[in-house]
């Protein structure tokens, strides 16, 4: 941005906002099942890559019901996103987002679901709003844990805070 105007560089922060609240949109949304909200987040024509190139997904619409089919078994999940790096060039840009999520399968909630992964994104902007236009969610790692109702025996923990 050196050497850029002052409205060049206002204009850089706010992209950069606005494509952050995108990702963030997009993990709120999914978390509540807000399959409108999800949508209006996604570009039309977007592409994902889900599970390690396991899985292509085409069309915003198609990219909504995979969620819904595939959460549908889940009693709750959680994605906690942080986006490190967003670069637009005009009306493109791409971004790089790490996730990790925690899941409970509605079915044995003795365990939860802990995953990292990344989405590797571009988003572009239409009718003045950034959307997802592709995106490759990488999973790093995966592992299913007990869930404790109960903490050990041995730990004080604060009634604020007990199960």
């Amino acid at each position: 941005m050196t050497g850029d105007s002052i409205e060049q560089r206002l204009q850089c922060l706010v992209d950069d906002l606005e494509i952050r609240r995108v990702m963030q949109d997009y993990a709120a949304a999914v978390d509540a099942r807000d399959w409108t909200v999800l949508r209006t987040v996604l570009a039309d024509d977007l592409v994902v890559d889900y599970h390690n190139g396991r899985t292509i997904v085409r069309g915003g619409d198609a990219v909504v019901t995979y969620i819904r089919e595939n959460t549908a078994h889940l009693a709750w999940q959680h994605h906690n996103v942080s986006t490190y790096r967003v670069d637009v060039d005009g009306d493109t840009a791409t971004g790089l987002t790490y996730l990790i999520s925690h899941q409970q399968i509605a079915e044995d909630l003795s365990h939860l679901l802990m995953m990292v992964a990344r989405y590797d994104c571009q988003f572009r902007r239409r009718d003045d709003r950034w959307q997802l236009s592709r995106m490759a969610h990488t999973i790093q790692a995966n592992n299913f844990v007990p869930h404790q109702s109960a903490p050990p025996s041995d730990l004080d923990i604060p009634p604020a805070v007990r199960p």
